[in-house]
Protein backbone atom coordinates (compact mmCIF):
# COMPACT_ATOMS: atom_id res chain seq x y z
CA UNK A 1 0.00 0.00 0.00
CA UNK A 2 1.39 3.39 -0.94
CA UNK A 3 1.20 6.68 0.94
CA UNK A 4 2.19 10.28 1.20
CA UNK A 5 2.49 12.86 3.92
CA UNK A 6 -0.88 13.95 5.30
CA UNK A 7 -2.52 16.59 3.12
CA UNK A 8 -2.85 18.91 6.12
CA UNK A 9 0.95 19.03 6.47
CA UNK A 10 1.48 19.65 2.76
CA UNK A 11 -1.13 22.41 2.65
CA UNK A 12 0.42 24.03 5.70
CA UNK A 13 3.88 23.94 4.16
CA UNK A 14 2.56 25.47 0.95
CA UNK A 15 1.48 28.57 2.87
CA UNK A 16 5.04 29.45 3.89
CA UNK A 17 6.57 32.30 1.87
CA UNK A 18 10.10 31.85 0.56
CA UNK A 19 12.65 34.27 2.02
CA UNK A 20 9.87 36.25 3.67
CA UNK A 21 8.85 37.88 0.39
CA UNK A 22 5.55 37.78 -1.46
CA UNK A 23 4.51 34.56 -3.14
CA UNK A 24 4.98 34.62 -6.90
CA UNK A 25 2.38 33.06 -9.16
CA UNK A 26 3.76 30.18 -11.19
CA UNK A 27 3.63 30.60 -14.97
CA UNK A 28 0.66 28.81 -16.50
CA UNK A 29 2.97 26.46 -18.42
CA UNK A 30 4.67 25.45 -15.14
CA UNK A 31 1.43 24.11 -13.65
CA UNK A 32 1.37 20.41 -14.41
CA UNK A 33 -1.85 18.70 -15.46
CA UNK A 34 -2.64 15.26 -16.83
CA UNK A 35 -3.41 15.01 -20.52
CA UNK A 36 -7.06 15.42 -21.52
CA UNK A 37 -7.44 11.64 -21.89
CA UNK A 38 -5.73 10.96 -18.54
CA UNK A 39 -7.83 13.62 -16.83
CA UNK A 40 -11.05 11.95 -17.97
CA UNK A 41 -9.68 8.55 -16.91
CA UNK A 42 -8.75 9.95 -13.52
CA UNK A 43 -12.16 11.58 -12.97
CA UNK A 44 -13.90 8.32 -13.88
CA UNK A 45 -11.76 6.35 -11.42
CA UNK A 46 -12.32 8.86 -8.63
CA UNK A 47 -16.06 9.07 -9.27
CA UNK A 48 -16.61 5.30 -9.39
CA UNK A 49 -13.96 3.84 -7.07
CA UNK A 50 -12.58 6.39 -4.59
CA UNK A 51 -13.46 5.59 -0.99
CA UNK A 52 -15.30 8.82 -0.21
CA UNK A 53 -16.66 9.53 -3.69
CA UNK A 54 -20.08 10.39 -2.26
CA UNK A 55 -18.57 13.47 -0.62
CA UNK A 56 -17.92 15.05 -4.01
CA UNK A 57 -20.34 16.61 -6.51
CA UNK A 58 -18.70 15.26 -9.66
CA UNK A 59 -20.96 17.20 -12.03
CA UNK A 60 -19.83 20.37 -10.29
CA UNK A 61 -16.18 19.30 -10.57
CA UNK A 62 -16.51 18.82 -14.33
CA UNK A 63 -18.35 22.13 -14.68
CA UNK A 64 -15.65 24.00 -12.76
CA UNK A 65 -12.92 22.39 -14.86
CA UNK A 66 -14.70 23.46 -18.05
CA UNK A 67 -15.25 26.98 -16.68
CA UNK A 68 -11.54 27.30 -15.89
CA UNK A 69 -10.79 27.31 -19.61
CA UNK A 70 -7.05 27.69 -20.15
CA UNK A 71 -6.38 28.62 -16.51
CA UNK A 72 -4.19 25.63 -15.61
CA UNK A 73 -3.69 26.82 -12.04
CA UNK A 74 -7.47 26.83 -11.47
CA UNK A 75 -7.83 23.47 -13.19
CA UNK A 76 -5.18 22.01 -10.90
CA UNK A 77 -6.88 23.44 -7.81
CA UNK A 78 -10.19 21.84 -8.79
CA UNK A 79 -8.50 18.53 -9.57
CA UNK A 80 -6.50 18.39 -6.34
CA UNK A 81 -9.54 19.38 -4.28
CA UNK A 82 -11.64 16.60 -5.83
CA UNK A 83 -8.90 14.00 -5.26
CA UNK A 84 -8.44 15.15 -1.67
CA UNK A 85 -12.15 15.07 -0.81
CA UNK A 86 -12.69 11.75 -2.57
CA UNK A 87 -9.81 10.13 -0.69
CA UNK A 88 -10.11 11.76 2.71
CA UNK A 89 -6.77 13.47 2.07
CA UNK A 90 -4.86 10.27 1.35
CA UNK A 91 -4.91 9.84 -2.43
CA UNK A 92 -3.68 12.20 -5.14
CA UNK A 93 -2.50 12.60 -8.68
CA UNK A 94 1.30 12.42 -8.96
CA UNK A 95 2.63 14.87 -11.55
CA UNK A 96 5.84 14.18 -13.54
CA UNK A 97 7.92 16.46 -11.31
CA UNK A 98 6.42 14.91 -8.18
CA UNK A 99 7.17 11.48 -9.57
CA UNK A 100 10.83 12.42 -10.03
CA UNK A 101 10.92 13.87 -6.51
CA UNK A 102 9.27 10.74 -5.14
CA UNK A 103 11.84 8.56 -6.91
CA UNK A 104 14.72 10.44 -5.29
CA UNK A 105 13.03 10.32 -1.89
CA UNK A 106 12.41 6.59 -2.24
CA UNK A 107 16.08 5.94 -2.98
CA UNK A 108 17.25 8.06 -0.04
CA UNK A 109 14.79 6.62 2.47
CA UNK A 110 15.19 3.01 1.47
CA UNK A 111 18.99 3.23 1.28
CA UNK A 112 19.09 4.70 4.78
CA UNK A 113 16.83 2.08 6.33
CA UNK A 114 19.76 -0.09 7.46
CA UNK A 115 21.28 2.81 9.40
CA UNK A 116 17.90 3.66 10.93
CA UNK A 117 17.47 0.10 12.13
CA UNK A 118 20.77 0.33 14.01
CA UNK A 119 19.50 3.25 16.10
CA UNK A 120 18.08 2.28 19.48
CA UNK A 121 16.74 4.54 22.22
CA UNK A 122 18.13 4.13 25.69
CA UNK A 123 15.95 1.28 26.94
CA UNK A 124 16.63 -1.82 28.99
CA UNK A 125 18.97 -4.18 27.15
CA UNK A 126 16.49 -7.04 27.60
CA UNK A 127 14.17 -5.30 25.12
CA UNK A 128 14.81 -5.58 21.39
CA UNK A 129 14.04 -2.24 19.74
CA UNK A 130 12.95 -2.00 16.11
CA UNK A 131 12.59 1.44 14.55
CA UNK A 132 10.42 0.71 11.51
CA UNK A 133 10.67 3.52 8.97
CA UNK A 134 8.64 4.16 5.81
CA UNK A 135 9.13 2.26 2.57
CA UNK A 136 8.40 4.41 -0.48
CA UNK A 137 7.82 2.76 -3.85
CA UNK A 138 9.98 4.17 -6.65
CA UNK A 139 7.35 4.21 -9.39
CA UNK A 140 9.99 4.99 -12.02
CA UNK A 141 11.62 1.58 -11.54
CA UNK A 142 10.51 -1.65 -13.19
CA UNK A 143 8.16 -3.96 -11.32
CA UNK A 144 11.00 -6.44 -10.76
CA UNK A 145 13.25 -3.70 -9.34
CA UNK A 146 10.45 -2.57 -7.05
CA UNK A 147 9.80 -6.12 -5.88
CA UNK A 148 13.51 -6.61 -5.18
CA UNK A 149 13.56 -3.37 -3.19
CA UNK A 150 10.62 -4.55 -1.09
CA UNK A 151 12.38 -7.81 -0.28
CA UNK A 152 15.64 -6.01 0.55
CA UNK A 153 13.82 -3.77 3.05
CA UNK A 154 12.01 -6.74 4.62
CA UNK A 155 15.16 -8.83 4.93
CA UNK A 156 17.13 -5.93 6.48
CA UNK A 157 14.39 -5.46 9.06
CA UNK A 158 14.18 -9.16 9.83
CA UNK A 159 17.96 -9.41 10.06
CA UNK A 160 17.78 -6.78 12.80
CA UNK A 161 15.51 -9.14 14.72
CA UNK A 162 17.89 -12.05 14.11
CA UNK A 163 20.84 -10.01 15.37
CA UNK A 164 19.01 -8.91 18.51
CA UNK A 165 17.53 -12.33 19.30
CA UNK A 166 20.64 -13.60 21.06
CA UNK A 167 18.96 -15.18 24.07
CA UNK A 168 19.01 -12.06 26.23
CA UNK A 169 15.79 -10.42 24.92
CA UNK A 170 12.57 -11.03 26.79
CA UNK A 171 10.42 -8.48 24.93
CA UNK A 172 10.26 -6.29 21.84
CA UNK A 173 9.43 -2.67 21.03
CA UNK A 174 8.20 -1.77 17.53
CA UNK A 175 8.54 1.98 16.96
CA UNK A 176 6.40 3.34 14.10
CA UNK A 177 6.11 6.84 15.55
CA UNK A 178 7.91 8.32 12.51
CA UNK A 179 6.55 5.91 9.90
CA UNK A 180 4.62 7.99 7.37
CA UNK A 181 3.75 5.04 5.15
CA UNK A 182 4.60 3.61 1.76
CA UNK A 183 4.17 -0.07 0.95
CA UNK A 184 3.12 -2.03 4.03
CA UNK A 185 4.08 -5.53 2.87
CA UNK A 186 7.87 -5.14 3.36
CA UNK A 187 7.21 -3.87 6.88
CA UNK A 188 4.95 -6.81 7.76
CA UNK A 189 7.28 -9.39 6.21
CA UNK A 190 10.23 -7.94 8.10
CA UNK A 191 8.28 -8.09 11.38
CA UNK A 192 6.97 -11.60 10.72
CA UNK A 193 8.87 -13.24 13.64
CA UNK A 194 6.99 -10.97 16.07
CA UNK A 195 3.52 -11.41 14.57
CA UNK A 196 1.25 -14.12 15.95
CA UNK A 197 -1.59 -14.54 13.49
CA UNK A 198 -5.09 -15.48 14.60
CA UNK A 199 -5.85 -18.87 13.00
CA UNK A 200 -8.84 -19.46 10.75
CA UNK A 201 -9.67 -22.12 8.17
CA UNK A 202 -7.38 -20.55 5.54
CA UNK A 203 -4.39 -19.40 7.57
CA UNK A 204 -3.33 -16.86 10.18
CA UNK A 205 -5.03 -13.46 10.17
CA UNK A 206 -3.14 -10.27 11.01
CA UNK A 207 -5.48 -7.64 9.54
CA UNK A 208 -7.68 -6.77 6.58
CA UNK A 209 -8.85 -4.26 4.03
CA UNK A 210 -12.56 -3.48 4.00
CA UNK A 211 -14.30 -2.39 0.80
CA UNK A 212 -17.75 -2.67 -0.74
CA UNK A 213 -16.84 -6.29 -1.51
CA UNK A 214 -16.32 -7.10 2.17
CA UNK A 215 -13.11 -7.98 4.03
CA UNK A 216 -9.93 -8.98 2.19
CA UNK A 217 -7.77 -10.54 4.91
CA UNK A 218 -4.05 -10.04 5.43
CA UNK A 219 -2.44 -13.36 6.27
CA UNK A 220 0.95 -14.58 7.37
CA UNK A 221 2.65 -17.83 6.46
CA UNK A 222 6.11 -19.36 6.40
CA UNK A 223 8.23 -16.47 5.09
CA UNK A 224 5.15 -14.86 3.54
CA UNK A 225 2.58 -12.12 4.03
CA UNK A 226 -0.30 -11.66 1.63
CA UNK A 227 -3.80 -10.40 1.08
CA UNK A 228 -6.47 -12.90 0.06
CA UNK A 229 -6.36 -13.32 -3.69
CA UNK A 230 -2.99 -11.61 -4.18
CA UNK A 231 0.63 -12.69 -4.20
CA UNK A 232 1.79 -10.37 -1.40
CA UNK A 233 5.46 -10.67 -0.51
CA UNK A 234 7.51 -13.74 0.33
CA UNK A 235 11.08 -14.92 0.76
CA UNK A 236 12.53 -18.20 1.98
CA UNK A 237 15.09 -16.06 3.84
CA UNK A 238 12.30 -14.37 5.83
CA UNK A 239 11.14 -17.39 7.82
CA UNK A 240 13.03 -16.74 11.06
CA UNK A 241 11.38 -17.77 14.34
CA UNK A 242 12.17 -16.26 17.72
CA UNK A 243 14.18 -18.41 20.11
CA UNK A 244 11.46 -18.04 22.71
CA UNK A 245 8.72 -18.79 20.20
CA UNK A 246 6.71 -15.72 21.25
CA UNK A 247 7.34 -12.60 23.31
CA UNK A 248 5.44 -9.48 24.39
CA UNK A 249 5.44 -6.58 21.93
CA UNK A 250 4.93 -2.87 22.62
CA UNK A 251 4.03 -0.69 19.64
CA UNK A 252 5.09 2.97 19.86
CA UNK A 253 2.95 5.30 17.73
CA UNK A 254 1.96 8.93 17.37
CA UNK A 255 0.90 11.72 15.04
CA UNK A 256 3.70 10.79 12.63
CA UNK A 257 2.29 7.27 12.21
CA UNK A 258 0.37 7.28 8.92
CA UNK A 259 -0.97 4.90 6.30
CA UNK A 260 1.30 1.81 6.26
CA UNK A 261 2.67 2.86 9.63
CA UNK A 262 -0.91 2.58 10.85
CA UNK A 263 -1.18 -0.82 9.11
CA UNK A 264 1.71 -2.09 11.23
CA UNK A 265 0.02 -0.86 14.42
CA UNK A 266 -3.23 -2.55 13.34
CA UNK A 267 -1.44 -5.85 12.61
CA UNK A 268 -0.44 -6.07 16.29
CA UNK A 269 -3.83 -4.94 17.61
CA UNK A 270 -5.61 -7.91 19.17
CA UNK A 271 -2.44 -10.00 19.35
CA UNK A 272 -1.88 -11.65 22.75
CA UNK A 273 0.79 -9.89 24.85
CA UNK A 274 0.78 -6.80 22.64
CA UNK A 275 -0.03 -3.21 23.65
CA UNK A 276 0.34 0.19 21.97
CA UNK A 277 1.62 3.39 23.54
CA UNK A 278 1.82 7.03 22.53
CA UNK A 279 -0.52 9.46 20.82
CA UNK A 280 -3.31 9.02 18.22
CA UNK A 281 -2.08 8.31 14.71
CA UNK A 282 -2.37 10.63 11.70
CA UNK A 283 -5.72 9.24 10.57
CA UNK A 284 -4.91 7.78 7.15
CA UNK A 285 -5.67 4.13 7.87
CA UNK A 286 -6.95 3.57 4.34
CA UNK A 287 -5.49 1.76 1.35
CA UNK A 288 -4.05 3.36 -1.80
CA UNK A 289 -3.67 1.60 -5.13
CA UNK A 290 -1.30 3.20 -7.70
CA UNK A 291 -2.98 3.39 -11.12
CA UNK A 292 -0.90 4.30 -14.15
CA UNK A 293 -2.88 6.66 -16.37
CA UNK A 294 -2.76 6.74 -20.16
CA UNK A 295 -0.23 9.59 -20.19
CA UNK A 296 2.20 7.70 -17.92
CA UNK A 297 1.42 9.64 -14.76
CA UNK A 298 0.05 7.96 -11.63
CA UNK A 299 -3.10 8.28 -9.56
CA UNK A 300 -2.93 7.04 -5.96
CA UNK A 301 -6.50 5.80 -5.64
CA UNK A 302 -7.80 5.44 -2.09
CA UNK A 303 -10.32 2.63 -2.26
CA UNK A 304 -10.58 0.74 1.03
CA UNK A 305 -10.28 0.92 4.81
CA UNK A 306 -7.78 -0.88 7.03
CA UNK A 307 -9.00 -3.16 9.81
CA UNK A 308 -7.39 -5.28 12.50
CA UNK A 309 -7.56 -9.09 12.75
CA UNK A 310 -11.01 -8.78 14.32
CA UNK A 311 -12.29 -6.73 11.38
CA UNK A 312 -12.34 -3.50 13.39
CA UNK A 313 -11.29 -0.22 11.73
CA UNK A 314 -12.95 2.83 10.21
CA UNK A 315 -10.17 4.54 8.24
CA UNK A 316 -9.61 7.25 10.82
CA UNK A 317 -7.02 7.90 13.52
CA UNK A 318 -5.93 4.93 15.64
CA UNK A 319 -6.04 5.34 19.40
CA UNK A 320 -3.20 3.80 21.44
CA UNK A 321 -4.07 1.34 24.17
CA UNK A 322 -2.24 3.61 26.60
CA UNK A 323 -2.04 7.33 25.88
CA UNK A 324 1.31 8.77 26.94
CA UNK A 325 3.26 11.98 26.51
CA UNK A 326 5.41 12.03 23.39
CA UNK A 327 9.13 11.33 23.61
CA UNK A 328 10.75 9.69 26.63
CA UNK A 329 7.41 9.34 28.43
CA UNK A 330 6.14 6.94 25.78
CA UNK A 331 9.30 4.84 25.77
CA UNK A 332 9.33 4.70 29.57
CA UNK A 333 5.71 3.55 29.71
CA UNK A 334 6.27 0.91 27.03
CA UNK A 335 9.39 -0.34 28.78
CA UNK A 336 7.67 -0.54 32.17
CA UNK A 337 4.82 -2.60 30.70
CA UNK A 338 7.15 -4.96 28.83
CA UNK A 339 9.37 -5.63 31.83
CA UNK A 340 6.29 -6.45 33.90
CA UNK A 341 5.25 -9.25 31.53
CA UNK A 342 5.84 -12.88 32.56
CA UNK A 343 8.49 -13.40 29.89
CA UNK A 344 10.64 -10.74 31.56
CA UNK A 345 9.81 -11.39 35.20
CA UNK A 346 10.36 -15.12 34.96
CA UNK A 347 6.72 -15.79 35.84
Amino acid sequence: MNSRLPARAILGAALLLACGGPALAAPAAAVEMPSAEALEQMLHLLETQSLYRDRVDWSDVRARLAAAGDDRAEQRRVLDEAATRGSGGHGRWISPSQQRERSGRAQRLNAGQGAALAESPNVDSRIGVLKVGPFVEDLQRSEQQRYDARKAYALALQQRIVDLDDGTRCAWMVDVSSNGGGNMWPMLLGLLPLLQGTPDAQGALIGAFRSADGLQWWRQGEGEVRQDGTQGLRSRQAAYRLRAGAAPVAVVMGAGTASSGEAVALAFRGQPDSRSFGQPSAGFSTGNRPVKLVDGTTLLLTHNVMADRNGQGDGSSLQPDQATASGPGTLNAAQAWLLAQPGCTGG
